[in-house]
């Protein structure tokens, strides 16, 4: 068994997709110094967060098992590893227990990222728009600090003393590292420098220009998508194939690179946060959990001073529109291109083949030609 495994819990919007995505792709360099990061796709990590949340086989389809694979993966590694993923934060204390116990005899350690909540909450906003909530902000903010919300981009996933005190009835307070996500102006990396303190890795041997961030949109992006979201029908309307296109495609591709005006919570939803990011810093110091950062990143209330999503003028959400719908002009433009030389070329092939042959190119043309 792994003598050691680091499990990641997020919290959501704390600079996890970037650190997720560096572990991943440099995860050859990681074995070569005895550190697992397992799993065939980096969304087994999300899967095996779901199962130990209580996911059903029957909702997990394909990827049922795949906790009790990575855990098997551990199990056989003779060395130190980690399973990263935010949504563990949603664990209850029983099924953190569970999770911990299943790990055994490696010795679990736990690592926390966390974030100023006035800085957290557009993101979080943001993914919850992206995905299942059509809320616009204010009203989203209202909800979530009331408790009414549920779910991934909610309160229950950000309160950092309900998430650790679950966890700490599984894991010691000494074994629980607390990394704190620095503030705007900071040096550029420094996140990834506590990263690395945190779980001792040596990335001399790393390729860092393969990660990415999970970039956020700016206040105008973000209202066309607010108006987009209500009109969204048919397969659109399904998790994943929304995950893909609504949120991936037309959020990340489309919308992100604009590079909008950035934007943050009102005064008062201001207020009310950093009331409660200082009551979670007085209560990390209060347990002696282990910090790398400054506690004080969690007091920051530097939030961008632009446009309220909810404040946007429709002229400047029609423009953004326009060069949306040239972007989407374009990209279909270029799948179409591909497809019609696919066709030419499975129409070419078909000629030059003998009868059986051709039989057989007519019923790839016909499938081709559907898609």
């Amino acid at each position: 068994m792994a003598r050691t495994v680091h499990l990641h819990i997020g919290l959501p919007k704390t600079g996890t997709t970037f650190l997720q995505t560096t572990m991943w792709e440099n995860r050859r360099a990681l074995r070569r110094q005895g550190f697992l990061y397992p799993g065939t796709s980096r969304m087994d990590h999300y899967h095996a967060s779901q199962e130990v949340r209580g996911a059903s086989p029957a909702r997990m389809g394909r990827n049922a098992g795949i906790w009790d694979r990575l855990v098997g993966k551990l199990a056989a590694w003779d060395g130190d590893g980690m399973v990263s993923h935010e949504f563990f934060s949603m664990a209850t204390a029983e099924q953190a227990q569970a999770a911990v116990a299943a790990l055994a005899p490696a010795e679990v350690r736990l690592v926390v990222t966390v974030r100023s909540y006035v800085l957290q909450f557009p993101a979080v906003w943001q993914e919850a728009l992206k995905m299942n909530s059509d809320l616009g902000f204010d009203e989203f903010m209202d909800k979530a600090l009331a408790g009414k919300l549920r779910g991934g981009w909610s309160w229950q996933s950000q309160d950092i003393p309900r998430v650790l005190g679950n966890w700490t009835q599984a894991v010691p307070a000494d074994r629980i590292t607390v990394v704190t996500v620095p503030p705007p102006g900071a040096p550029r990396g420094l996140l990834w420098e506590r990263w690395k303190e945190a779980i001792g890795i040596d990335d001399s041997r790393f390729d860092l220009d393969v990660s990415y961030a999970n970039e956020s949109l700016g206040a105008a992006q973000a209202a066309l998508l607010e108006r987009v979201k209500p009109h969204l029908t048919g397969p659109l309307e399904v998790g994943t194939v929304r995950h893909r296109w609504v949120r991936k495609y037309f959020g990340h591709e489309v919308l992100v690179p604009q590079r909008g005006e950035r934007f943050g919570p009102r005064p008062h939803h201001v207020a009310e946060l950093a009331t409660r990011s200082r009551a979670a810093r007085d209560w990390i110091q209060e347990q002696g959990f282990p910090v790398i950062g400054d506690l004080d990143d969690l007091l920051s209330t530097a939030s961008p001073d632009g446009t309220h999503p909810s404040d946007v003028p429709d002229q400047e959400i029609v423009d953004v529109a326009a060069r949306a719908i040239e972007q989407m002009i374009r990209d279909v433009r270029d799948l179409t291109m591909e497809r019609d030389k696919l066709r030419a070329e499975l129409r070419r092939k078909a000629r030059h083949q003998p009868v059986g042959g051709a039989r057989a190119a007519a019923r790839r043309i016909k499938r081709a030609l559907r898609k």
